[in-house]
């Protein structure tokens, strides 16, 4: 298995400190990162430890995103001086990934299998 990203990874990626939701675990079972950019507002909770992960984006004030996922098994972030993606890989079968990219611009793909 990839080594997993750490906090100094997602702190990067978000471009914010993160509220720890539990101090008394620790972030990696709860942190919450609200990031505004431009006219972007993107508010996520990850929580590698637990496989889970919210995430709601506005855009102008518009809500764009909103979803809430469970079963993750593995998280990646692909950060290179042209764009910033966080790969998501869950445990149910026939589902690929969720890419989250947060630059240059705002957007996430979800990938599944036809059974």
């Amino acid at each position: 298995m990839a080594d997993q990203p750490e906090l100094d990874d997602y702190l990067a990626f978000f471009e914010t400190e993160p509220e720890i939701l539990i101090p008394e675990v620790g972030w990696y079972y709860g942190a919450k990162f609200v990031s505004t950019r431009d006219d972007d507002r993107i508010v996520a909770v990850i929580a590698p430890g637990d496989g889970e992960i919210s995430f709601k984006w506005w855009q102008n004030r518009t809500l764009r995103a909103d979803f809430n996922l469970k079963g993750v098994v593995d998280w990646s972030l692909d950060c290179t001086s042209q764009r910033e993606v966080l790969f998501l890989k869950f445990h149910q079968p026939g589902i690929g990934f969720l890419s989250l990219q947060l630059k240059p611009t705002v957007c996430f793909a979800w990938v599944t299998e036809w059974a």
